[in-house]
């Protein structure tokens, strides 16, 4: 195989290895040097064989001087001696054929005349296998080029956006972006479950309906968000009622208008209910995404998942989201500063999947590795800061408040259901330090100390609790990094955290991360549903999950699919002494993600 080829396969394989399998940086910057290389020996190869069947068909049609001589030579030789032996005989020939066919010699003539005009055609053209591979080769990169860099070719200045954050019994956290300035204006009313007037909205001609009394209500104006914050903002709606379905109108006063205001974009959902009443939950769980991949070719890439969950949308409560919503390394690292990760935000921002889901159900958020960059375990250390200002300004600010000072995380109640929120990533001790065997912590102490307390905060006050981790506590992934990167490599706290939760009952685990899902019971008791991507690669044939290890029971994996999310249903209302939890799996390759691909239903205890 010449080098020639090499190149060539060498460059389709990085190619579709980086758009439909896994979109890693050294397989793009191999793709980069693969790809000029092709390109250049496949065009001298073109060229060079057009040349040589150019200069062939030129030769076979130009004689020599003296090939020439000896044909006319022979000519007149010929013909006075057909002149000389039967001239009488030539002249009837010639008159038959005339008022007949033309002759024998004259159709071959003819035929040789057509052959050598069709090799001189085909000699001439390019050579079609070889050109519709460079084509190949050409859209293949291209693809790659656009998936790479779209966030810098369009970095979406002008986004808009408007959605609901973590919405409490009584307020709602409005997220917003807007560029154009004029003051802004929050109206407010409630939904009724298809009562009496129809009203359409303007953004996707979703229809709601309103009892004909219900009045609209202002929160009154306020300042347009500034570039501090990359035009982000946050608005908050207070004294609402609990468990009331809500329609939110986002208006703009513009002085050019003469006073008047427009309707920039509208938003739904329903508060909680009061806090420790039973309730009925049901919210999405997941992780990882990356903006149009498998790669498809499109004007306006969207991100796969997230448009599956939009079938769901209409009964989900809130999606709670663990992390990697931007990958900011993968497949290629812009920079430290906190624009090249606001971009990447954007760019999530402004698929139409988002928008739609978004503006319909609240999305809480912790934050992983990949929003700052791989493995991270350097604490504050740079890009730390900048990857922490665009994080809250598209996502944290949107959380529930932390009652520590500058803390992302959180804990948060719905009715009787409690749930707390890990940060994995800042106070983590760096794992190839020596320390990390005995004194290693993922939570640092003080965290780890406010985690306590909220359990004993909610042992037996909250019927179901769920703690939230970026990263998985099970110990069965053994692929690449995980016995670093996830619990698995902080055995000490993993130990004591599990000693404390397996005397807190009806309490489950939420993790992503992986890119796999599997559903474990701890050797604590406790269960963890460990689910992603939302819409990422999966690895192929890669590293193992190890069941029923360290005292675990694996009680469901799957690895399959780039499109993975679960759904809990929690009802604490049918029976308010023993809970019921169901998680189910829903993946694009089975039922298309209409239906679930897996449902579990764990066993409530006793709580009070």
């Amino acid at each position: 195989m010449n080098a020639g080829r090499i190149a060539s396969v060498l460059h389709i394989v990085c190619a579709s290895f980086v758009l439909w399998i896994v979109p890693a940086q050294l397989v793009f910057f191999a793709d980069l040097v693969a790809f000029p290389v092709s390109l250049f020996l496949s065009l001298r190869d073109i060229i060079t064989r057009y040349q040589l069947a150019t200069d062939n068909n030129a030769s076979l049609t130009r004689p020599d001087s003296d090939d020439q001589a000896d044909a006319a030579a022979d000519a007149t030789t010929a013909e006075t001696t057909a002149l000389a032996d039967g001239a009488s005989h030539v002249l009837r020939q010639r008159a038959q054929n005339t008022d007949t066919t033309p002759t024998a010699t004259s159709t071959d003539d003819e035929s040789v005349l057509q052959r050598e005009t069709s090799a001189d055609a085909r000699g001439r053209r390019l050579p079609a296998g070889k050109t519709m591979l460079l084509i190949v080769k050409l859209a293949l990169f291209a693809m790659v080029i656009d998936f790479v860099y779209r966030p810098l070719v369009t970095p979406a200045h002008d986004l808009f956006v408007f959605r609901p954050g973590y919405v409490s019994h009584t307020s709602a956290k409005l997220h917003i972006r807007y560029t154009d300035g004029g003051n802004l204006e929050l109206r407010y009313r409630e939904l009724l479950p298809r009562s009496s007037l129809l009203y359409e909205n303007t953004d996707d001609d979703t229809s709601y309906d309103f009892a004909a009394n219900t009045p609209w209500e202002s929160a009154g104006e306020f300042a347009p968000p500034t570039n501090e914050t990359d035009f982000t903002a946050i608005s908050t709606l207070l004294n609402l009622q609990p468990s009331t379905r809500y329609l939110v109108e986002l208006h703009c006063r513009q002085p050019t208008l003469h006073a008047q205001t427009a309707l920039l974009g509208s938003v739904e959902f329903k508060t909680a209910p009061v806090p420790h009443t039973p309730s009925r939950l049901r919210f999405g769980s997941g992780s990882c995404i990356k903006p149009n991949f498998p790669y498809q070719p499109s004007w306006t890439p969207d991100i796969h998942g997230f448009r599956s969950m939009l079938d769901h949308s209409d009964s989900l409560d809130l999606i709670m989201f663990m992390g990697d919503f931007v990958y900011a390394d993968v497949p290629l690292y812009f920079g430290p500063e906190a624009e090249d990760y606001r971009r990447l935000y954007r760019q999530v921002y402004a698929a139409q999947s988002s928008r739609r889901l978004m503006r319909k159900v609240p999305m809480l958020h912790v934050y992983d590795d990949h929003e700052i960059k791989n493995n991270w375990h350097d604490q504050d250390q740079p890009p730390m800061g900048s990857a922490m200002t665009a994080f809250d300004d598209y996502n944290g600010r949107a959380n529930p408040p932390s009652s520590v000072p500058d803390a992302s995380y959180y804990n948060f109640t719905y009715g009787n259901i409690a749930f707390y929120a890990w940060d994995t990533r800042r106070y983590r001790t760096h794992w190839e330090t020596a320390e990390r065997h005995e004194g290693a912590t993922m939570l640092g102490l003080k965290q780890k100390q406010h985690f306590i307390e909220w359990l004993h905060d909610v042992n037996h006050t909250a019927a179901v609790k769920f703690v939230v981790s970026s990263v998985p506590v099970t110990t069965g992934w053994s692929n690449f990094d995980s016995s670093q990167d996830t619990w698995r490599g902080y055995p000490t706290e993993r130990a004591e955290i599990l000693n404390l939760t397996q005397h807190v009952p009806n309490l489950f685990y939420l993790s992503g991360d992986r890119h796999e899902m599997a559903a474990v019971e701890l050797p604590s008791g406790n269960i963890e549903f460990s689910t992603s991507p939302i819409s990422q690669f999966t690895f192929p044939l890669v590293g193992k999950f190890k069941k029923d290890r360290d005292g675990e029971h694996t009680i469901h994996y799957r690895r399959p699919g780039h499109v993975k999310y679960g759904i809990l249903d929690v009802d604490t209302e049918t029976d308010p002494d023993i809970p019921r939890i169901t998680y189910s799996l829903y993946t694009t390759d089975v039922h298309q993600g209409k239906r679930p691909a897996w449902v579990y239903e764990a066993k409530g205890a006793p709580w009070r």
